[in-house]
C-alpha cells in the first residue's frame, strides 16, 4: 500500500484526495468494510473504502483510524 498525499475527509469519512500529484474528488461511496488483520501479531483494525472519483475511476482507500493514517489500497483500471 502506497500513503496518499493529502486527504479531506469529513466525520471519519473521505471526500476529497491527491493521488500522484491529482486531485481527486470522490463523486460515490461504492463500498466501506472493516478488517480487523492478525489481531494475535497485534495488526491494527483498518477501515476501507471502495470509491468513484470524479473521473469515473474506481479506487480502494485504506485509514488505520488510531493514527490517521491513509493508503491507497488499490487503482481499478
Amino acid at each position: 500500500m502506497k500513503s496518499i498525499e493529502k486527504i479531506w475527509v469529513r466525520r471519519q469519512v473521505p471526500y476529497a484526495f491527491v493521488w500522484r500529484q491529482q486531485y481527486v474528488s470522490i463523486i460515490r461511496i461504492l463500498d466501506y468494510w472493516r478488517d480487523v488483520g492478525e489481531w494475535w501479531r497485534d495488526e491494527p483494525e483498518l477501515w476501507f473504502w471502495r470509491i468513484q472519483g470524479q473521473g469515473l475511476e474506481v479506487y480502494e482507500l485504506a485509514c488505520n483510524p488510531q493514527t490517521h493514517q491513509w493508503w491507497m489500497y488499490h487503482v481499478y483500471d
